[in-house]
Formats: C-alpha cells, structure tokens, sequence
C-alpha cells in the first residue's frame, strides 16, 4: 500500500481547522449519532444505509429452500415419467 492510494480519503477527510465541516456524506462514508451508537452498545458494526438488502445466507433457511426446489424437481420427474410411461405404454 501507498499513501498516494489514500488521497481520496484524505481529502474527504477534511481539516481539524475547521471542525471538519467540509466533510460530506457519500456512499462510502455516513454519519451516526453518538446516542444511536451507545443505544447499539458500542457496536460498530454496521450496515451501510446507501446499499440495498442483500441476501440471507443463514443456514437453516438456505436448506429450507434447497429442500422445496428439490420437492419441486421430484414432482417434476414424477410427472415426467408418467407422461414417459403412458407414451411407451400406447406406443407398445
């Protein structure tokens, strides 16, 4: 890593001369009160407000939903194979 490669922080960054006014909110960067981070007890740990949901991926719901796609592939080939059976069976 390079300073040079921290230029557009640091510009967004701001001067302590100026109590950092400059500073705006973009995509990348967002403002919290301190009250909504003692509420969270301390935990910074958050989602950036500017991206949509993403997907879930706790286990026990991605097995739920492999679970039904397979019901459904099943029901798929048990019709399959009626349809192949009656076929065969007229042709025979």
């Amino acid at each position: 890593m390079r300073f040079e490669e921290f230029a557009e922080e640091q510009s967004w960054w701001g001067d302590e001369a100026d109590g950092f006014r400059a500073r705006k909110e973009t995509e990348q960067a967002w403002k919290i009160s301190a009250a909504d981070v003692a509420a969270r007890g301390y935990n910074l740990d958050l989602k950036n407000p500017h991206q949509a949901e993403g997907k879930s991926y706790d286990p026990e719901e991605l097995l739920a939903a492999y679970a039904e796609q397979m019901a459904g592939i099943q029901s798929l080939r048990d019709q399959l194979k009626g349809i192949l059976a009656e076929a065969l069976g007229k042709g025979a």
